[in-house]
């Protein structure tokens, strides 16, 4: 087992584009940690540079004790698990995950061992004598995750190991590779760009963008502390609810501007993010979940309430995903920055999570509940929260 320290790790290729920048992180032994961003974010090459697949611009790189920033892959006590699983057709389950133990020449009766032993963890013994092409997705899947166990690596790196899996194979896979990571205590790192598995698998996650690392904590914390308006908008399934506003301070609270309507937060507000006093008479992003946005008819302790047009209902079963309209256009973007010149239109649709008990109707116009107590705010400029 092992640490994992990235120092500043930079990658730039020919032409001078910067895929990664300056990446600072510490990775605990043992533990499991996701790196996570849209197409492009410099995820996939961060975890290349820690395998060795790509050579590091510059910055250090460091496992356990050691100084891994110019060492050959095969030196670094990795393993990797792809995408594809790379598996030979012509050889058994048995011989694919024995193989890199027979290219380091270790004892056949070690490699027996170890193939067995690697087996029973994944749930495999009974298909060790099968081909590939006679196996499933998952059990292929579980085949390549064999290949990099069977080794008994200080570091496992995998790199969107689940993707090529229909949904609700990757909902079991997802089990299963967490169930074989905390049996084993390897520390591990993920890719994916999907930031519901994300959520769902690491002790902590790593949120890119445009290779620079925005922030990396426990999911409940990326979720309900997002340190800029780029994490607040990617993390989370609906997204948060994002849209300009202003603020003004008056004698009983602290006026929050939804469109042509607003909302009062208490003068209390000031004393948990004094920074937001300073933004009175200024534009600002402002930010609400889904899961804060409430049929009122369902949530009559919410004393803060807006009127709302509904545009469309998503009924899910157990809930509903109302699509609003309270006269503000929600933005997005790609960057940290949060200036609206810079944003994707997103329309004037503003989500709420209702009940599946709501008696809402597409075009009719309701009262919805706000709960004030989960607004974020961000800086329109440079994204960042704002708070302290």
């Amino acid at each position: 087992m092992a640490t994992v320290e990235l120092a500043d790790l930079t990658k730039v290729y020919p032409g001078g584009v910067t895929a990664v920048n300056a990446m600072s992180l510490s990775i605990d032994d043992g533990e499991f940690v996701v790196f996570v961003g849209p197409s492009g974010c410099g995820k996939s090459t961060a975890l290349r540079m820690v395998a060795g697949l790509e050579e590091i611009s510059s910055g250090t790189l460091r496992i356990g004790d050691a100084d891994m920033t110019k060492v050959h892959p095969r030196d670094r006590d990795i393993a990797m698990v792809f995408q594809n699983y790379a598996l030979y057709p012509h050889l058994t389950v048995r011989k694919n995950i024995a193989y890199p133990l027979k290219l380091a020449k270790t004892p056949k009766s070690e490699i027996d061992q170890r193939v067995q032993r690697t087996a029973d963890v994944l749930h495999l013994s009974e298909f060790l004598d099968r081909k590939p092409a006679a196996l499933s997705g998952g059990q292929r899947q579980r085949v390549a995750m064999g290949r990099a166990i069977v080794r008994e690596p200080s570091v496992f790196l995998m790199d969107e190991p689940l993707s090529n899996l229909d949904a609700k194979l990757r909902v079991y896979m997802r089990s299963e590779i967490l169930r074989i990571q905390r049996d084993l205590g390897v520390t591990t790192i993920y890719v994916t760009h999907d930031q519901v598995e994300a959520m769902t698998m690491g002790d902590r996650v790593a949120v890119l963008n445009g290779g620079v690392l925005q922030q990396v904590d426990k999911p409940s914390v990326l979720y309900r502390r997002p340190a800029n308006v780029f994490v607040a908008g990617f993390v989370g399934s609906p997204a948060m609810n994002l849209f300009e506003s202003a603020v003004s301070v008056g004698g009983s609270g602290v006026n929050v501007e939804m469109g042509t309507q607003s909302v009062e937060l208490p003068l209390s507000i000031l004393d948990e993010c004094p920074a937001l006093r300073a933004y009175e008479g200024r534009r600002l992003v402002c930010g609400i979940r889904p899961d804060d946005v409430y049929d009122s008819a369902l949530a009559p302790d919410y004393s803060q309430r807006i009127v709302a047009g509904v545009q469309l209902l998503e009924e899910l079963g157990s809930e509903i995903v109302a699509h609003l309209d309270i006269g503000v256009q929600r933005i997005e973007t790609g960057s940290p920055s949060a200036d609206a010149d810079d944003s994707e239109d997103l329309g004037s649709a503003f989500l709420g999570r209702f009940a599946q008990q709501s008696e809402a109707r597409v075009g009719q116009r309701m009262e919805v509940a706000i709960d004030v107590s989960a607004m974020h705010f961000f800086d329109k400029v440079t994204g960042d929260v704002v708070r302290d």
